[in-house]
This record gives structure tokens, C-alpha cells and sequence, in this order.
């Protein structure tokens, strides 16, 4: 197994784009406060199920946690909005 490493020269966008539907759907939850518990009864699944796209999404992002994670979700919809170059 080859695990994908992000490079210094991935964007934030770019690295969000490889999520699967359901490890972005349960970032974007996380992103709003949400649990684990509190995702899994909206989404219908179980919470240990909603810790497996969490980790996931931080294994695919190159972080490692959620918070960070939930970071780079931020980070990157500030760069989608802001088509600024002078962006760090």
C-alpha cells in the first residue's frame, strides 16, 4: 500500500478535493461544532463509523487532527473566496 503525501506545493484546495463525498460531508460538520455522535445521528451512521472518514480525511489532507483538518477546510475556502496572490 502507498500511502499519498501531500507536498509543500499542494494547496489546501487541491488537498480537499481528494476527499471522498462522505469524508467531506463529516468534515463539514465537523467544521460546524458537530461531535462525532452528534454527526452520526444526522448522517445515520455510528459514531465510530464517523471517526473512520475523520481519520481518513486527516490521513488524505496530511494533518493529524480533526482540528487541524477542520484548519485546512477553513484555510482553503478563505483561498476560494479571496482570489487574492498575496495570500500566505
Amino acid at each position: 500500500m502507498t500511502l499519498i503525501t501531500p507536498t509543500n506545493s499542494q494547496t489546501p484546495g487541491d488537498r480537499l478535493a481528494r476527499l471522498s463525498s462522505r469524508q467531506a460531508e463529516c468534515l463539514d460538520l465537523a467544521a460546524a461544532g458537530l461531535t462525532s455522535a452528534a454527526i452520526a445521528a444526522r448522517l445515520g451512521l455510528s459514531s465510530r463509523t464517523v471517526d473512520e472518514h475523520l481519520t481518513g480525511a486527516c490521513r488524505v489532507l496530511g494533518v493529524r487532527t480533526r482540528i487541524q483538518a477542520v484548519a485546512l477546510l477553513a484555510l482553503g475556502e478563505r483561498r476560494a473566496r479571496e482570489k487574492r496572490s498575496f495570500l500566505p
